[in-house]
């Protein structure tokens, strides 16, 4: 078997991200979802950040999130004031110890509500690409993804 490089991983990684990306995008725009999150009075764009302050509650000031998402201070901060707006976030004081510039977020339940509705319809439509698979590849494709999560979540990565 030939050596394999951790560039060619890492690689190989980006690439998976990237299709990983288009994918659930692809399903995101899927009729059902896409009319979901309409009915709801988001963009894709606001389901999108909702979905990630879910996964990420320890990312809570708008400097933080900016950070992470790519994104001006500004244009999410306009972003966040729509969304609390919509009764999906809401701002908090300042912590103790804090000199009072930063601006804390957190979801509402009625943002928590909508993030796992959108999960749970992303997930019908895109199960079917799976469930058309045998039980054995299932198993093999879950087992590996599974593998993945740990190695992220167990910060294995940055050895």
């Amino acid at each position: 078997m030939e050596a394999v490089t951790g560039k060619a991983i890492v690689t190989s990684m980006m690439r998976l991200a990237t299709e990983m990306s288009n994918w659930n995008k692809a399903y995101a725009t899927e009729d059902k979802v896409a009319k979901r999150i309409e009915e709801l009075g988001l963009t894709q764009h606001q389901a999108q950040v909702l979905g990630f302050l879910y996964g990420n509650p320890e990312l809570d000031t708008v400097s933080a999130l900016s950070a992470r998402l790519h994104v001006s201070k500004g244009s999410l901060s306009l972003m966040l004031s729509k969304l609390e707006a919509g009764g999906f976030v809401q701002k908090k004081a300042a912590k103790d110890g804090d000199d009072g510039r930063k601006i804390y977020i957190s979801l509402t339940a009625k943002g928590e509500s909508a993030v796992q509705e959108m999960v749970e319809l992303l997930a019908e439509a895109a199960a079917v690409v799976f469930d058309r698979m045998d039980a054995h590849r299932r198993m093999q494709i879950y087992t590996k993804v599974q593998e993945l999560l740990e190695l992220f979540n167990t910060g294995g990565w940055r050895e």
